[in-house]
């Protein structure tokens, strides 16, 4: 049995933490990629929906295994409440509050996923914007929060960078995609040889 201070839940809390930004980087991308159509012939579109809500649900696990090791650990005061409730932590008030606001966000968009077939496509659109909030207040918790990136050992700091470019990335895509539907931008036209 793992003890109330044992280091291997700081350990877990840490690589939840990480593997969760990751996964949860890339069901944002997945999603996108779906969202805005961009495949190939031989990839469905049902596949990259299917893979995105496979890799949303491992995502959740991973943040689920992350928020349950923080109230588990003794090392640091982060009550059950706090976990859900932003503003009530006694350890690091602001950066706790921003994991449990992401995680509240995270929620609501979970849970309308569950109960899509039950709602209007358009609520639950709506609601899954929430997930473009979520991120930027997430990675600030793993910024601010990060033990990794305070003690000088950059590694956590490189995985959020990278998830961070390949969100806007993505989000740059989806943009420009919808601004040429509309018809914002065009596409030059192309040279033609004589």
């Amino acid at each position: 049995m793992i003890g109330a201070t044992s280091p291997w839940l700081w350990y877990i809390t840490r690589s939840t933490a990480a593997v969760g930004l990751v996964l949860l980087t890339a069901s944002a991308i997945l999603g996108i990629i779906t969202n805005v159509r961009l495949g190939w012939h031989a990839w469905p579109r049902f596949a990259s929906q299917e893979l995105h809500k496979r890799v949303s649900i491992m995502a959740m696990v991973f943040v689920a295994l992350h928020v349950t090791t923080t109230v588990l650990d003794s090392y640091v005061n982060v009550p059950i409440l706090s976990s859900v409730v932003p503003l009530t932590s006694p350890y690091k008030r602001l950066s706790v509050s921003l994991g449990a606001a992401a995680f509240d966000l995270l929620l609501v968009v979970l849970i309308s996923s569950l109960v899509r077939d039950r709602i209007k496509i358009e609520w639950w659109r709506t609601i899954h914007y929430l997930v473009y909030l979520s991120a930027p207040i997430a990675a600030l918790h793993v910024f601010l929060l990060g033990t990794d990136v305070k003690k000088g050992s950059h590694w956590l700091l490189v995985v959020l960078a990278i998830c961070v470019i390949a969100a806007l990335g993505a989000l740059t895509l989806r943009v420009v995609r919808a601004l040429r539907l509309r018809g914002h931008l065009t596409t030059p036209p192309k040279k033609v040889r004589r």
